[in-house]
């Protein structure tokens, strides 16, 4: 059987494949507040999120990137339950005090009712491309969550995210030896790539990291996602990508929809747009993110058809 790395290298060089793997899940980044930076999400704004999700997508995946802060995931494992949903849970590893402590506690309660519920936990996301931490001290942060985790439920892997690129150039290697889970980014737009090489950019990027993945962890058979991927519909150009509409429609059908196609499981970045987000370099671009507006209306089609 080929490694889904090689049918990857194969659809990005526009050859015919041998074969095609199923399709990939669909899944969609959530975040935690409402309204402003500050007001938490309870419950019930979660639930009404993933029923959006459900009736605009189809998806019924999510992942979130913090446990503990406004306590989001005793908040969202209720609402994942209603609505039939599953979770990759992220950990967020470093910052002030004992966060690291607080929020892999929040994971071992939630296992203890809503195990059904968590299909992972990621330690981290981008902290080795934020330069945060090193792969070994990811590595044994990946680890201690892993003896807890498994303590409780065996069969949930534990892994982390991060940039393709530190997958592809080594950095990450410790990280990836430890972990049952691995999550890859990539995003065409920060590669300032024209929409028309949108879908070539993304899928080289992906292939580059899954095939270091499998090399470095000497099979093919470890659980792979997108962890991130998506094209903005506001915002400054980037080099030569620009933030509109129209191109995030074509990303969809061409990148989202043609990953998708390919077998990988795809976590899209995001769900809806969070306007309230700051600007950083006179670049409001992280407001226009959402696949749907803040009020959960899709921008543009969201089928894969």
């Amino acid at each position: 059987m080929l490694s889904l790395a090689t049918l990857l290298k194969v659809a990005v060089l526009g050859l015919p494949a041998v074969a095609h793997a199923a399709a990939g899940t669909l899944g969609f980044a959530l975040g935690i507040h409402k309204g402003d930076d500050t007001t938490c999400k309870t419950t019930d704004d979660f639930t009404s999120d993933l029923k959006t999700i459900k009736a605009e997508t189809g998806a019924s995946v999510v992942r979130i990137y913090t446990t503990s802060q406004c306590n989001a995931l005793k908040s969202l494992l209720p609402a994942l339950k209603s609505t039939n949903t599953k979770a990759i849970v992220g950990i967020w590893p470093t910052g002030q005090g004992d966060i690291f402590q607080k929020e892999t506690d929040a994971v071992i309660e939630g296992l203890k009712s809503y195990s059904a519920q968590i299909i992972g936990v990621t330690v981290g996301s981008e902290a080795i491309y934020r330069k945060e931490l090193t792969g070994a001290q990811l590595a044994a942060m990946i680890k201690t969550v892993q003896g807890r985790v498994k303590a409780v439920s065996p069969d949930i892997p534990v892994g982390f995210a991060d940039s393709w690129n530190k997958f592809h150039d080594g950095s990450a290697d410790a990280a990836i030896l430890q972990s049952d889970i691995i999550l890859a980014n990539a995003f065409s737009y920060w590669q300032k790539q024209k929409i028309s090489n949108g879908t070539h950019s993304f899928f080289d990027d992906i292939m580059q990291a899954l095939q270091h993945v499998q090399d470095i962890k000497g099979t093919i058979d470890i659980p792979f996602w997108v962890g991130e991927t998506n094209w903005p519909t506001g915002g400054q150009d980037y080099g030569d990508a620009q933030p509109t509409v129209q191109n995030a429609a074509a990303y969809w059908k061409d990148a989202i929809c043609g990953m998708l196609g390919w077998g990988v499981n795809t976590f899209v970045f995001e769900a809806f747009d969070e306007p309230w987000k700051p600007a950083e370099k006179n670049n409001d671009v992280e407001r226009h993110w959402g696949v749907m507006d803040v009020d959960g209306k899709p921008k543009y089609d969201l089928t894969c058809k």
